[in-house]
């Protein structure tokens, strides 16, 4: 193998030739020990001989990215003792070039480096500890870079204008995040909360966050192999299998221009096997049809269903959703068995499913995720399920008879942190309590006691039985632990397939990670229920938050809103920085309308959506509102109207910022329908204000400059980009693109390694729906075997 092909195929080399990857050799190769790097992409992570991260080198122009002073292991773990233990050296395996051995004197952990052409994948593929060692926890990294212009938290990408850095969780186990308990490894002293404001995640699940002194990168996965305590009162586990185990941990690292992000996140996803839904054959992250908005009923029933499709048809919705409350058309949050609303049953869901599919409109529910409803099953009738989220269980101290309102119990409340609520359970009997203090030297007395709460019986306990924390979910009921999450997935998988719904969204989901699992319970519900789908093409899946775990099997995430006591225009526009940032769908969350709202609100609050180039996600209203109001046809109409040119991309950068002057009023008029409109300022009583200003859909083409000059043997990228939003995917018509050279169709991104030089011309058409015509383009690539200087 000669050292290019190395690079490619192994993704380690020496450290002393980082500038030029075509000269590289494999460290393993050296007769005195070498420092390794890792290429993943254009990134070059160097590393001293103690397996410590020295550098981060954008590989085309030499930049180092590395923060001064804030150099941590690439990879280390921690003891069932609490403690860090660091590598002491790295050296490349005698026995496969391909893994980098990291080693102590009480821990080795062995580490496969693979690199594919724009990033590369990081696994562990031993661990061995010395005589009375035992291993909880591995952490990756974190990585400390130095610029912070974009973080994406969810998506577990930083960096700036010029280049970014990502990381990505390769199975459920290994989270992009970071344990709390943990965060004095990982310079949790530095981040920067909330930096988009009340948006973003910025938590224990975030793969990205900003520092004081620029961003980090981190992943970790924990030894499951025996039940712990999560977070100093949580207990979690055993797995069984492989997912308990550390070995495997595994995520892809990269490098890219920041225009190239989502090709190399479409490459990840296809090629390491992860969820990767679409929309008529194009990914959700690209597709125009994922931003489309949803009627959202509080009030959807089989016997309104018709009037609300044809509400919607008038709209040019293509989707009715049913919220009641904050939970959907459920008895109750937990097993999920319809309500009245949807007829009590599964059949009567798919009869309304199928209805409103014959008319172009598509069904969907809300969920509460893992919470757990005081009237479901699993909590009564007694005996309740033993697999509800809990803290502590800690020990009577003296004898409860059934009628005692006070008890008293040693060590500690058994509460804290994300171990929400005041309720015990004793046997098979929930209690609540007012109060709970330390009386004495082990002992807590619990005051106010409630007895026979949730539907059990009181009874009498005798001193030394066990009193068990329960975790309530954010409305007052139980939170479902990992094997609960696991059924509700398959049980909301279910239903989608049996009965049609193609909409649902997973509200409250941050209790899938309060629960002890973090990102895991992100992965078991998100990506447990998307690969039981029956059909990945067409569903549009919404969450609360997104993780890096989840990343790829979520659809989009749409916050706030406009309207709204908890959100405003301004709040929004956070929201949006934080969708790009993660390389998410934009979003303009929910927009209340009601059949008496005015329609010049309703257009005001539309052109403060199209300011941002968003639409909104929610239309929230009842069919009561609608039906009774005398606005609804008119609100619909110009729902339908702004929508359209939203979605076609239609206003120009000056009419976007005209319409983020929130003391403004708009309308916006039909000319042609999907081509052609015309806004009008108007003032606070309707009345035109000035000239009507032409707004005009994009001419189908390219907005790409001719294709850079490439190089035999080193990575090429460059991204073909549409004039419209509403390409659905790029082809090459004619021609053919360098060896080596290949077109993500969904992104337009073209990467690869030239395998020849010479020069090719071909010609990219970006094929559009909706009607609008095709578009084509004639690029010539030139490949070299000259190298770089």
């Amino acid at each position: 193998m000669d050292r290019r092909s190395f690079l490619i195929a192994g993704g380690v080399s020496s450290l002393a030739t980082i500038a030029l990857p075509a000269l590289a050799e494999p460290a393993f190769a050296a007769q005195e020990p070498k420092a390794p790097r890792i290429k993943a992409g254009f990134l070059a992570i160097g590393l001293d001989q103690t397996g410590r991260v020295t550098s981060l080198v954008d590989l085309r122009n030499g930049t180092d990215y590395a923060a001064e002073g804030r150099t941590v292991p690439l990879v280390s773990v921690v003891l069932e003792d609490g403690k860090q233990e660091a590598p002491t050296q790295v050296q490349v395996s005698r026995r496969d070039p391909r893994v980098l051995v990291f080693s102590s004197d009480k821990v080795t952990v062995e580490v496969k480096v693979v690199a594919h052409a724009t990033y590369a994948t990081l696994e562990v593929v031993g661990l061995d500890t010395a005589s009375g060692v035992e291993v909880q926890t591995l952490l990756w990294g974190p990585l400390a870079v130095r610029a912070n212009q974009t973080v994406g938290e969810g998506v577990g990408v930083v960096g700036d204008s010029r280049f970014v850095f990502g990381i990505h969780p390769l199975n459920d186990k290994t989270i992009g995040a970071w344990p709390r308990e943990f965060a004095s490894f990982g310079f949790g002293a530095d981040v920067e909360s909330r930096p988009y404001g009340q948006s973003g995640t910025q938590n224990d699940w975030s793969a990205a966050a900003k520092t004081s002194w620029g961003s980090i990168l981190r992943a970790y996965t924990y030894d499951y192999t025996k039940a712990r305590i999560r977070d100093g009162q949580i207990p979690t586990g055993p797995l069984a299998g492989a997912e308990g185990k550390i070995v495997g941990s595994k995520l892809a690292v990269y490098g890219s221009a920041p225009d190239l992000v989502l090709t190399v996140l479409s490459q990840v996803a296809q090629r390491e096997d992860l969820p990767y839904p679409t929309i008529n054959g194009q990914w959700q992250k690209v597709a125009e049809a994922t931003r489309q908005p949803f009627l959202v009923l509080h009030d959807l029933s089989a016997t309104n269903l018709a009037a609300a499709v044809e509400f919607a048809q008038q709209a040019g919705i293509k989707n009715v959703y049913s919220v009641e409350g904050a939970a959907g058309p459920w008895k109750s949050t937990g097993h999920y068995q319809f309500n009245s609303n949807f007829g009590g049953s599964d059949a009567v869901a798919t009869q309304m499913a199928t209805i409103a599919a014959a008319s172009g409109v598509r069904l969907g529910v809300h969920t509460l995720s893992n919470f757990i409803a005081s009237n479901d099953p699993y909590v009564v009738p007694a005996p309740a399920d033993k697999r509800l989220t809990t803290g502590k269980t800690v020990k009577l101290t003296r004898p409860l008879a059934a009628a005692d309102t006070t008890l008293y119990a040693a060590g500690d409340s058994g509460g804290g942190g994300y171990v929400l609520g005041r309720r015990l359970r004793l046997g098979d009997e929930f209690v609540t309590f007012s109060g709970a203090t330390q009386v004495g030297a082990v002992e807590w007395q619990f005051t106010g006691v409630k007895r026979a709460q949730w539907g059990t019986v009181a009874a009498s306990y005798p001193q030394g039985a066990d009193a068990t924390r329960i975790a309530e979910n954010q409305y007052g009921g139980a939170r479902g632990d990992l094997p609960i999450v696991d059924e509700i997935a398959t049980r909301l998988a279910t239903v989608c397939n049996t009965t049609g719904i193609r909409n649902i969204s997973f509200d409250g989901l941050e209790e899938v990670s309060w629960n002890g699992w973090g990102g895991q319970g992100y992965a078991h519900m998100i990506n447990g229920f998307h690969r039981q789908l029956a059909s990945q093409d067409g569903f549009i899946a919404e969450a609360s938050n997104p993780s890096s775990n989840s990343w790829n099997a979520q659809s989009r995430v749409s916050w706030g809103g406009i309207g709204w006591s908890d959100s405003n225009y301004d709040q929004v526009a956070r929201n949006v920085t934080f969708y790009r940032a993660n390389y998410l769908p934009l979003m303009g969350g929910s927009l209340p309308i009601g059949g008496d709202t005015k329609t010049l609100d309703v257009e005001t609050n539309l052109a403060r959506g199209a300011s941002l180039g968003v639409n909104f996600g929610w239309f929230e209203t009842s069919m009561g509102s609608l039906s009774k109001g005398p606005n609804s046809k008119a609100i619909s109409a110009a729902v339908k109207i702004w929508n359209a040119a939203i979605a076609a991309g239609a206003f120009t950068p000056a009419q976007q910022q005209l319409m983020a002057d929130q003391d403004k009023n708009w309308h916006l008029g039909e000319e042609t329908a999907g081509k052609r409109w015309t806004l009008q300022e108007m003032d606070a009583d309707g009345n035109p204000v000035g000239t009507a200003q032409t707004v005009q859909a994009p001419k189908p083409g390219f907005i790409t400059p001719e294709p850079t000059e490439g190089r035999v043997g080193e990575l090429y990228a460059f991204k073909v980009t549409s004039s419209t939003p509403q390409t659905v995917r790029y082809e090459i018509t004619s021609g053919s693109l360098p060896a080596g050279l290949s077109l993500n169709k969904d992104t337009g991104g073209i990467t690869g390694v030239p395998t020849k030089s010479g020069a090719r011309a071909f010609t990219v058409t970006a094929r559009n729906g909706d009607g609008v015509p095709d578009a084509a383009v004639r690029y010539r690539l030139n490949i070299t075997t000259g190298q770089a200087g």
